[in-house]
């Protein structure tokens, strides 16, 4: 079975990532679902890009010509920006939507709340879900909004324990996915949730030479999850011997960096 080609950030190794053009192209390159990170602006537009702050501060890249945090920048402002010296620049998720191909689906990851990451990755205790799913619930919502409007397949991944809560509570018949660090932290919350997938990294991925042994456990991800109903998507791909490896063990879709990687690139 050829296994979902998710675009990640719209094919970042191919082309200037989650920007407009990126998501359109990767629609034409046949991904089937595009990969974009949203977080709010100052103004609480829906904005799509990756890093806390535009310019190299606080562990981000610096991958524009603008300064500041995204959460202090207007949309208006963002927009005004170049990412990686390409001419494109910064667009709204509204944006992103609108360029994609029909029979293309999204990937919305929910990146920030605007606030501070807090336990990305991990599943929370329970005396903390309530707090930090109360803390999503307003992005969330401005999420919706938008994608309510977008007729495609539309799959919502998070690190964070909270804003999938979110999602579920507010829309749960909408497909959720957690991102995973760990194999155990993965699995949980996507039981809590009734997740349709687990997001996890190659390293996750037992029997491949990509498979860290203390952090597979001694245990197949795959099957687990596959026992549990789940679908498992890897991240991030980026050469072919990587999707072959992912494919030979049975992942589900593949979050890959370029286009060529789907189809016989990953059955190789």
């Amino acid at each position: 079975m050829t296994p979902t080609l998710v675009a990640h950030r719209g094919f970042a190794g191919a082309y200037p990532e989650n920007t407009v053009e990126a998501a359109r192209a990767a629609g034409e390159d046949g991904a089937d679902l595009v990969e974009v990170d949203v977080r709010p602006s100052a103004d609480g537009a829906v904005v799509v890009f990756h890093d806390d702050a535009l310019d190299d501060r606080e562990g981000s890249r610096g991958i524009t010509d603008g300064t500041g945090l995204v959460s202090e920048s207007t949309a208006a402002e963002l927009s005004e920006t170049d990412v990686f010296d390409s001419g494109r620049t910064v667009p709204t998720l509204a944006d992103v939507l609108e360029a994609l191909p029909a029979g293309v689906g999204v990937n919305v990851e929910l990146k920030s709340n605007g606030e501070s990451p807090t336990a990305a990755g991990e599943a929370l205790p329970e005396a903390e879900v309530g707090a930090r799913r109360a803390a999503w619930h307003p992005f969330v919502r401005d999420v919706l909004a938008v994608t309510d409007e977008f007729d495609g397949e539309t799959l919502f991944s998070s690190f964070h324990e909270g804003a999938i809560a979110a999602v579920a509570d507010i829309a749960p018949d909408e497909s959720v996915a957690p991102v995973a660090l760990e194999l155990a932290d993965g699995l949980e919350v996507a039981r809590r949730y009734g997740a349709a997938a687990v997001q996890a990294p190659l390293a996750l991925l037992a029997d491949t030479p990509y498979a860290d042994p203390d952090r597979v456990e001694g245990t197949d991800l795959v099957a687990a999850a596959h026992e549990e109903g789940l679908a498992v998507n890897v991240w991030t791909v980026r050469t072919w011997h990587e999707a072959a490896a992912a494919v030979s063990a049975g992942a589900d879709g593949l979050i890959a960096d370029y286009p060529c990687l789907g189809g016989p690139a990953a059955e190789h």
